[in-house]
C-alpha cells in the first residue's frame, strides 16, 4: 500500500480533526456551548474549502520532489573512517576522486583520510576536473591541487597502461566518486578504466559506497552494443540505466569479466534503493557543472539522448537539461504538442532562452521547461516519443553527426535507437527488440547487490 495518502482522504481527515477539537472545546467549557456549536460546522467547512483550493488545481502533481520519508543514509566515506581507517594509517594510497568526494559537512576525503594517518601520493580526476567546474574536456596531463598540496592525473589522457604504471608506487587505490547511474555518464566508465589496469597487480582498489541517484527507476534501456563502446562514454557492459551503486557495479564488473581485482566495497548504512536521493538526508554535490540541482539530475535521464538532436539542453542557462529548444520552435505551440502526448510524469512550460555556450549560443530559442512531477517511470520511453515527436514534426531536426557517425548511437551505446526512430516504430516495438537483453542483465546483476 502507498504511503502516500489521497487529497480526498487527507482533507476529510482534517476536516474531521477540527470538527473534534471545537466540539471537545464546547463540552470543557459549557457557557459557551450553544454560541461555538453554531460556528463549528461552518469553521470546519470554510478550513476545507481553502485545503481543496490549495490542491484542487493540481491534484496528485508535485512540482517540488515529494519526500514520503526520510532516511539518515551513511556513506561508504562515513563508514570507512568510522569503523575501517585504522586499518590502513600508514599505508600510501591513490585516490579517485573529484569534489562530489565530500562528508556530509562538505569535508574533502583527502584531507579526512590524511587525519586519519593514510599517506595520499596523488589523484586521479574523472571528466570536469578535481574540482568539477570544467565543462570539456582538457588537454592537460595533470593539474595540481594547491589546498591538499596534492598532484592530480586527467583519467582522460591515460590509458590502462599509463595507469599501471602509475599504481606501482601506492599501495591501493582508493574510488570516492558521486555516479549518476548511467551508462554514458563517463564516471563509470572512469571505474572500469581503473578496475582494468589493477587487474592481476595485487593491488587493493578500495571503494566508499554512494547512493545510485536514479535508482528508484530500476533497469531500463539497451544492452551495450560492442561497435558502439567508447573508453569514456559507453564502455560499461549494463544496460543504458544499470541500477546499481557504483561499489554494487565494481562488484559486478569483477565477478562477471576480470575476476581478479582485489575489490573491497564499503557499503552504505541505512541505504534503500527506492529512495529519491533527498530522502537520503545527504546534500546535493552537482557531479558535474550542469546537474546543479537533483531536479535536473532526475531530467537528465530524459535529455541525455536528446543531445543526439540538434536542440539546445539548456547548457549556458539557468536551468541546464531543464530548458530544452532551438531557434525554430514557437514555444507556446511545442508545449501544447509535448502536453498532448501525455507523459504522465512530466508537464511543460513554454519557455524562450539565450544559451551562454554551447547549442546555439547567444540566439534566442523558443522551447519548454521540463517539469518531473513525481513517480516512477520508464526514461528511454520519455526520450523515445519526444525526439520522435520532434523529428515528425520539425523538418529542421536532424541528428547530429559524431566522427564517422551520430552522437545518439554513441550516447545510447547502440544503433536501434536511432534506427526504431527513423523507421516509424512505436516505442513498445523498440521495446520488444531489447527486452530480453534488460531481463538477462536484471538477473546477472542481482547476484552483486548489496542492498
Amino acid at each position: 500500500m502507498s504511503s502516500m495518502i489521497s487529497f480526498e482522504v487527507r482533507d476529510a481527515l482534517f476536516a474531521g480533526l477540527v470538527i473534534e477539537i471545537l466540539d471537545t472545546a464546547c463540552r470543557v467549557v459549557p457557557l459557551m456551548k450553544g454560541i461555538m456549536r453554531r460556528y463549528i460546522i461552518s469553521a470546519a467547512a470554510v478550513i476545507l474549502s481553502l485545503s481543496a483550493c490549495a490542491s484542487c488545481s493540481h491534484r496528485g502533481v508535485y512540482y517540488d520532489l515529494p519526500a514520503r520519508r526520510y532516511v539518515g543514509v551513511s556513506t561508504g566515506l562515513h563508514r570507512f573512517l568510522s569503523e575501517r581507517s585504522g586499518d590502513y594509517r600508514g599505508r600510501h594510497a591513490a585516490v579517485v576522486t573529484n569534489h562530489s568526494g565530500v562528508d556530509s559537512e562538505f569535508r574533502h576525503m583527502v584531507a579526512l583520510l590524511r587525519n586519519r594517518g593514510i599517506i595520499i601520493d596523488f589523484a586521479l580526476a574523472p571528466e570536469h576536473g578535481i574540482f568539477g567546474y570544467k565543462n570539456d574536456y582538457d588537454s592537460y596531463l595533470h593539474d595540481a591541487d594547491e589546498e591538499n598540496n596534492l598532484v592530480v592525473y586527467n583519467l582522460h589522457l591515460l590509458d590502462r597502461k599509463s595507469l599501471r604504471f602509475l599504481f606501482r608506487v601506492p599501495d591501493l587505490v582508493i574510488f570516492d566518486i558521486q555516479d549518476m547511474g548511467m551508462r554514458c555518464y563517463t564516471y563509470i566508465s572512469s571505474l572500469k578504466l581503473v578496475m582494468d589496469a589493477l587487474a592481476g597487480t595485487g593491488k587493493e582498489l578500495l571503494v566508499l559506497d554512494r547512493p545510485n541517484p536514479i535508482s528508484f527507476l530500476g533497469v531500463r534501456g539497451p544492452w551495450l552494443d560492442e561497435r558502439f563502446s567508447e573508453r569514456q562514454v559507453s564502455s560499461f557492459p549494463s544496460t543504458l540505466f544499470y541500477d546499481m551503486t557504483p561499489g554494487e557495479a565494481a562488484r559486478y564488473y569483477n565477478g562477471e569479466y576480470l575476476k581478479n581485482v582485489r575489490l573491497t566495497v564499503v557499503s552504505m548504512g541505512n541505504y534503500r534503493r527506492d529512495l529519491y536521493y533527498h530522502e537520503t538526508k545527504l546534500p546535493w554535490v552537482p557531479p558535474s557543472p550542469n546537474l546543479p540541482t537533483y531536479k535536473s539530475a532526475i531530467t537528465y535521464t530524459v535529455m541525455v539522448l536528446m543531445e543526439g538532436i540538434n536542440i539546445s539542453l539548456g547548457r549556458g542557462t539557468s536551468n541546464p537539461f531543464e530548458f530544452f529548444g532551438a531557434p525554430w520552435i514557437e514555444a507556446p505551440k511545442f508545449c501544447r504538442e509535448l502536453e498532448s502526448l501525455e507523459l504522465k510524469n512530466f508537464r511543460f512550460r513554454p519557455v524562450y532562452f539565450k544559451p551562454t555556450f554551447s547549442a546555439y549560443e547567444k540566439k534566442l530559442c523558443g522551447g519548454a521547461h521540463i517539469y518531473y512531477t513525481g513517480g516512477v517511470f520508464d526514461p528511454l520511453d520519455v526520450s523515445y516519443r519526444l525526439i520522435a515527436h520532434i523529428k515528425k514534426t520539425y523538418g529542421q531536426c536532424v541528428w547530429r553527426k559524431s566522427g564517422d557517425g551520430y552522437a545518439v548511437d554513441r550516447l545510447a551505446g547502440t544503433d536501434g535507437f536511432r534506427k526504431a526512430i527513423d523507421a516509424g516504430l512505436s516505442y513498445s516495438e523498440y521495446y520488444g527488440a531489447i527486452r530480453d537483453d534488460i531481463e538477462a542483465f536484471r538477473k546477472k546483476r542481482s547476484r552483486y547487490l548489496l542492498y
